[in-house]
């Protein structure tokens, strides 16, 4: 079953009353940005919308990607969460008929709204309170002895999955496992910056979470040692580690600094053993605390001034896609998509809306009447400090965060854009680093494959091309049903086919912006020789016939 895409989302849940077929979805008003548009989070397979009504405040999940048995798997976890009790999960109702888009029905998760912050959040503001690490160290070792005891696994722990109050939330059950369901036959891999760089999809069972616990652990006793640690490493989707120091925890600076903490040494050269050995093998949290049944892998972990010469020369592996900003079309591609957007930044615009909120647009494009820019509204804006402004203008950006659908404006023309809603989306880096990352080939979209082999084509430039996955298309629907696009949806198409957008050949998808691309001037070249040629083939064809 194919599913609408982000555009299609937006314009029917406008109109819930309409959309849904849940009486209180009905009567809710979902959440808008400052342009008066639906506000959609992305996580997984679905894309996530607020709804406040006078039954309360739900999270409304509604899939843009296909996972096979999503219907069967999502009726055995309510039963096997049900089962379970405890205070870590959020109620939640599958609903399989939930929202009409263009006639035809699709399924939605209901899930019951919990306040609290992100882990990502919750550590941006609260890193270098040492008695708070502590703390929520000792929260998670609950969280790990509780799921263990019920033989359940979230399979994707990482900053976006688990809210911090008073105590731990997890949410986004998309890839969790429990008792009666087969193993074996996972349908994610879960975020590589919390996951072993072997895991796949034949590791789906109930001792998939026990690498992500065993990060989590180090991650925060480490930051509770040395807090300087976290801004020094955090990039907004990890807390220290990521996949480039799993993949080679010897050459890693942050395995060198870690190692460099005396409490922390021994644990930190078997979070390496571990890493070079397979997922089988991972011991449980108090195993690795207890050095229990550590891997025999030895792995010599350079110096802190060793490892810093090989990451520099090491190629990147983001959390998502890397894009370069300055290519239009490669972004507009990615609509519905989280990403990782790279670029620096050209024009800073601030101002109120009609509302008389502030908001701001960060350009990192803004040319021939085609933009990419950062949307940060007035909820966003109270969360940056400091607050944007025309210094920002040359900085370089990374961003990480899910692509909005195209926008049309008399003002600004044709606009893609990212919502920031916190200061964990985004980092300022150097050139050279965003040299760096845009160098390094784009990492194929998490399916159920192994993370080993979503990692391995980062060797050479020159093979890395041919390991990159297609960009990705509209989705397609049941046979007999007639899609219509939405207007954005259609103007980005017209644009996409207009001679001013950059050409980006389908069978052979751009995977960075720096490759050469057809010109203008080449087209016409091209054109004039058939019309010669064709001339050539009349003349003689009427010498013959003479």
């Amino acid at each position: 079953m194919s599913y609408p895409t982000m555009d299609q989302y937006n314009d029917v849940v406008q109109h819930p009353q309409n959309a849904f077929s849940d009486p209180a979805l009905k009567t809710a008003k979902i959440a808008t940005n400052g342009m008066g548009l639906p506000i959609a989070l992305g996580g997984g397979f679905a894309l996530t919308y607020t709804a406040k009504g006078q039954g309360g405040k739900y999270a409304v999940r509604c899939f843009h990607k296909e996972a096979k048995g999503l219907e069967a798997r999502y009726l055995q976890v309510d039963k096997g969460l049900r089962a379970a009790g405890g205070s870590y999960f959020v109620g939640f109702e599958y609903q399989p008929a939930g929202v009409l888009v263009n006639g035809v029905r699709y399924p939605i998760v209901k899930m019951d709204w919990v306040e609290g912050d992100t882990l990502g959040t919750f550590l941006e503001d609260n890193y270098a309170d040492p008695a708070r690490m502590v703390q929520l160290r000792a929260q998670f070792t609950e969280l790990e002895k509780f799921l263990r005891g019920k033989s359940i696994a979230h399979g994707d722990l990482q900053n976006g999955n688990v809210l911090v109050k008073s105590g731990l939330k997890l949410i986004d059950y998309d890839g969790v496992y429990v008792p009666t369901l087969p193993q074996g036959q996972g349908a994610e891999l879960g975020h590589k910056h919390f996951q072993h760089p072997k895991r796949s999809a034949s590791d789906f069972g109930p001792e998939m979470d026990r690498f992500s616990f065993i990060v989590l652990d180090l991650s925060l006793r480490a930051i509770a040692e040395n807090s300087k640690l976290f801004t020094k490493y955090s990039n907004g989707e990890n807390i220290l580690l990521t996949a480039n120091d799993f993949m080679d925890p010897g050459s890693s600076a942050a395995f060198a600094d870690l190692r460099a903490i005396p409490a922390l040494a021994r644990d930190t050269a078997h979070l390496a053993s571990i890493c070079a050995s397979s997922v089988k093998s991972v011991p449980t949290l108090s195993e690795f605390l207890s050095g229990a049944n550590i891997p025999p892998a030895v792995v010599t972990i350079r110096s802190p001034t060793e490892a810093k010469v090989v990451v520099q020369a090491a190629a990147y592996v983001g959390a998502y896609d890397v894009v370069d900003a300055s290519n239009f079309a490669l972004v507009s591609q990615q609509v519905g998509n989280r990403i990782e957007l790279v670029g620096q930044v050209t024009k800073v615009h601030v101002g109120k809306t009609r509302y008389g909120k502030p908001f701001c647009f960060v350009f990192l494009l803004d040319q021939s009447k085609q933009a990419v820019k950062l949307n940060i509204w007035s909820e966003g804006m109270a969360k940056l400090t400091p607050a944007p402004s025309e210094t920002w203008v040359g900085k370089w950006l990374s961003i990480q965060g899910l692509v909005d659908p195209a926008w049309s404006s008399s003002k600004y023309g044709t606009s893609v854009s990212i919502t920031i809603n916190g200061k964990s989306q985004l980092r300022t880096i150097t050139q050279s680093e965003a040299r760096h990352r845009l160098s390094s080939p784009r990492v194929v979209t998490r399916t159920a494959t192994s993370n080993r082999d979503i990692l391995a084509g980062l060797g050479s430039s020159s093979t890395s091309a041919s390991r990159a996955t297609k960009a990705p298309t509209h989705a397609k629907f049941p046979p007999k049903t007639t899609v219509s696009q939405s207007n954005n949806q259609a103007l980005l198409s017209a644009l996409q086919r207009a001679p001013a957008a950059t050409p980006v050949n389908p069978a052979k998808p751009q995977i960075r912006a720096s490759h050469p691309t057809p010109s203008a001037n080449t087209q016409t070249e091209s054109s004039w020789g058939w019309w010669v040629l064709a001339a050539i083939v009349f003349v003689i064809f009427l010498a013959m016939s003479g």
